[in-house]
C-alpha cells in the first residue's frame, strides 16, 4: 500500500500579533525565520519547524489539564532560559531546576527542559 502522507505540512500555533510573535519566537527563543508574512510565519530549528498563524479568534495550544502541552523544546539551561524569559515579561512556570512551561501571550503552552544533571 502506498504512503498516504508524504510529510508534515504544518504544526500551527495561533497568535494575535505577528510582530510580537516573531519577537518572542525568533528574537528571544532563537528560532530562525524561514518564511514570513503578516498572516503567517514559519519558524525553524535544527529538528523541525512550526507555523505561527495570526487569527483574531485564538484557540491556545494546551491540553485540558492546564499543566500539560504536546510541544517540548530543549534548552541548554532551563534556569537561565526561564530567567531571561521572565526578565522580558513572559510567563514561566517552573517545575524544578530542569523544566517548566512557557505560556506565550496568546495562551499557547510550551514545555522547556534541559538534560543537565546538576
Amino acid at each position: 500500500m502506498p504512503k498516504l502522507v508524504s510529510d508534515i505540512g504544518h504544526i500551527i500555533l495561533q497568535v494575535g500579533d505577528m510582530d510580537e510573535a516573531v519577537k518572542l519566537y525568533r528574537d528571544t527563543l532563537g528560532f530562525e525565520l524561514k518564511e514570513h508574512s503578516p498572516e503567517w510565519s514559519v519558524i525553524t530549528t535544527k529538528l523541525g519547524e512550526l507555523t505561527l498563524y495570526k487569527t483574531p479568534k485564538i484557540t491556545p495550544l494546551v491540553l485540558r489539564d492546564a499543566a500539560v502541552t504536546p510541544i517540548s523544546f530543549h534548552v541548554i539551561s532551563f534556569e537561565q532560559a526561564a530567567d531571561q524569559l521572565e526578565k522580558k515579561g513572559y510567563s514561566v512556570k517552573r517545575k524544578g531546576k530542569n523544566s517548566g512551561t512557557l505560556t506565550d501571550p496568546w495562551g499557547n503552552m510550551l514545555e522547556l527542559h534541559d538534560h543537565r544533571k546538576a
